[in-house]
C-alpha cells in the first residue's frame, strides 16, 4: 500500500492549479500487500492534469527490482473521474493501464484495470479494483492472465498540527488457477512540511498460498506471513 497510495495522498494535499505531481523515495516499494523491491528502496513519481468537470489524466512510475530479475521500473498510465457528492461525501471511477520498461507480461507487470472508490470527509475511504489480465506475478511468474479484484479501505485521522494517522486494510483475490486469497494491512503516521511529507508505516501481508500440479499429483505451496516498517519522503508540487 506504498507506491500509489503515498503518490496519491500528497498531491490531494496541495494542488497547485490544474496540474501537479509528486516525487519520493522510499525504503520499499510495497503495492498491495507485495514487495516490488525485495526490501530494497525504490523511487516514485507521478504528474497530472486535471480537465473538464471532475477528469484527471495522470503519469507515474516506480522502481521494481523483483527476484532473480534485473531492475525494473513499472508505469502507469490513468484516467479518473471524481466528483463531490455533497459537504460529506466524495467518489471516483478510473482506469489505469500498467506496463513496465522490459519484462512486462513476463515480471507480471503489464495489466489493465478499473477502479471505483467513495471517501467520506477525507477521513475514510473504500475501494475496489477489477482487472481482467492480471498475472500471477506473486505466484510464480508464468505469465498467464486471469481476473483479479482487490478490495481496501483506509482511514486518515490528523492529530495535531500536520501530524496525521493512517490506517489501511485490504484483501486481494486472484482467480488464477491454484492461487488463494490473501489480507493486508498498514498502520502508520505521516507529516507534513511544507510542500514535503514523510511517512512511516508498519505493512503485513498475510500468508501466501498457490497449489500446483506435478506428474498427477496436487501439491500446495505457502510463503509465511510477514511484517517490516516502510518509511517514505514525498515532495509534491
Amino acid at each position: 500500500m506504498v507506491g500509489a497510495v503515498l503518490l496519491a495522498l500528497a498531491p490531494a494535499a496541495h494542488a497547485v492549479g490544474p496540474c501537479g505531481g509528486a516525487v519520493g523515495l522510499s525504503s520499499d516499494n510495497v503495492y498491495r500487500g507485495i514487495s516490488l523491491t525485495g526490501g530494497r528502496p525504490a523511487a516514485l513519481a507521478d504528474t497530472h492534469c486535471e480537465f473538464g468537470d471532475g477528469w484527471v489524466f495522470g503519469a507515474g512510475a516506480t522502481s521494481v527490482h523483483l527476484p532473480g530479475r534485473s531492475r525494473n521500473a513499472q508505469l502507469a498510465l490513468y484516467l479518473d473521474h471524481r466528483w463531490q457528492i455533497d459537504d460529506d461525501w466524495s467518489a471516483k471511477v478510473g482506469a489505469v493501464h500498467y506496463d513496465a520498461f522490459r519484462h512486462g507480461r513476463e515480471d507480471g507487470l503489464r495489466y489493465d484495470e478499473v477502479n471505483v472508490a467513495l471517501g467520506y470527509r477525507g477521513f475514510w475511504r473504500a475501494s475496489i479494483a477489477w482487472s481482467p489480465n492480471a498475472t500471477d506475478m506473486y505466484f510464480g511468474g508464468s505469465g498467464k492472465t486471469h481476473r483479479t479484484t482487490w478490495v481496501e479501505t483506509t482511514f486518515h485521522r490528523p492529530l495535531v498540527g500536520r501530524l496525521s494517522a493512517d490506517l489501511g486494510l485490504g484483501i486481494a483475490m486472484p482467480g488464477g488457477r491454484g492461487e488463494h486469497s490473501y489480507r493486508y494491512g498498514s498502520i502508520g503516521a505521516s507529516y507534513g512540511i511544507g510542500d514535503v511529507y514523510l511517512y512511516a508505516s508498519r505493512i503485513w501481508t498475510d500468508s501466501l498460498t498457490w497449489s500446483y500440479d506435478y506428474f498427477g499429483q496436487t501439491y500446495t505451496a505457502t510463503l509465511p506471513s510477514e511484517a517490516t516498517w516502510v518509511g517514505s519522503v514525498i515532495w509534491s508540487f
